[in-house]
């Protein structure tokens, strides 16, 4: 009875480092907060009503989100209002927790700044010769992202990306010359431009290295996390001394030599594999290499 009350306590206690530790590990990772996108004058009005600016600020924060890197916070004006009234409930007597507090809102380590440069959703049309009514139409789209990255507590601006997806379907025959693209084509543009923001911003903060290497193949610190797939053909560079400003002292990054390329040849949830390209490479391929998309 007493070793099964101690296998019951051991058991509890391992429970509750693991808990602790998941709870830390979150705590430690960067909190992100996504503004909703600006749109540029450059956009024409028509364009602008087949915007949906808060569809691609859902798909921005799924797919920071996705990377399992960051913690997200909402900065949309509607979801802090129904905080704000479920904090105002918690105070309130019919509330029996009080576990939203007033002014316990996260803050952000990294504040992004998007803003729509372009964007283009419509149709062209010709007649079909010698049927009356009728149509060859082609469904056209263009999405131009610039972004700001700036540490909220410093207030500059560590970065600025530069995202773009579009699309042209094939022609096809209807019975008039009007209408605009379907909205799934939309979706897919600002999930592209979504997944393009989130892994650029994660090999800002996370850069991709090598983390073990076994004979040809080399194991990277980044899995379905880091928008790789198979087939994938990266470049590979060695670290080098650290390049500092005489006049500033500021550490301005490190030397880099290119080394080579690698092919992606599988993809795990958490760690990527990768098959050296030439035989000569392998030497010289070390933990800690820098990897990168050309």
């Amino acid at each position: 009875m007493k070793l099964k009350r101690l296998t019951v306590l051991v058991s509890v206690y391992f429970l509750y480092i693991i808990f602790t530790s998941i709870i830390i590990h979150a705590a430690e990772l960067p909190t992100v907060a996504i503004k909703e996108a600006k749109v540029s004058n450059s956009v024409s009005p028509s364009a602008k009503k087949n915007l949906n600016v808060r569809k691609l600020l859902k798909e921005m924060e799924a797919s920071f989100l996705a990377t399992r890197k960051f913690n997200v916070v909402t900065r949309t004006k509607d979801s802090l209002e129904d905080i704000r009234n479920e904090q105002k409930f918690s105070e309130s007597d019919f509330s029996s927790s009080g576990a939203a507090e007033t002014g316990k809102f996260k803050s952000a380590d990294y504040l992004i700044l998007p803003e729509i440069h372009q964007f283009k959703f419509y149709s062209s049309t010709h007649k079909v010769p010698n049927l009356r009514s009728k149509y060859f139409r082609t469904d056209h789209g263009l999405l131009e992202v610039n972004v700001q990255v700036v540490d909220t507590v410093s207030g500059e601006i560590t970065a600025t990306f530069s995202l773009k997806d579009k699309f042209s379907t094939g022609e096809r025959m209807v019975n008039h010359s009007r209408g605009i693209p379907n909205k799934d084509h939309f979706s897919k543009m600002a999930k592209k431009v979504s997944g393009q923001m989130a892994d650029q911003f994660l090999a800002l903060v996370f850069p991709v290295e090598i983390i073990s290497v076994k004979g040809e193949k080399i194991y990277l610190n980044r899995g379905q996390d880091g928008g790789l797939k198979a087939g994938d053909v990266l470049d590979i560079y060695q670290k080098g001394e650290a390049l500092i400003d005489p006049h500033t002292g500021e550490q301005l990054g490190s030397a880099e030599e290119y080394i080579g390329k690698v092919k992606v040849t599988k993809v795990n949830p958490k760690f990527t594999i990768a098959t050296i390209l030439q035989d000569k490479l392998k030497g010289e391929m070390t933990v800690g290499c820098i990897v990168r998309k050309p």
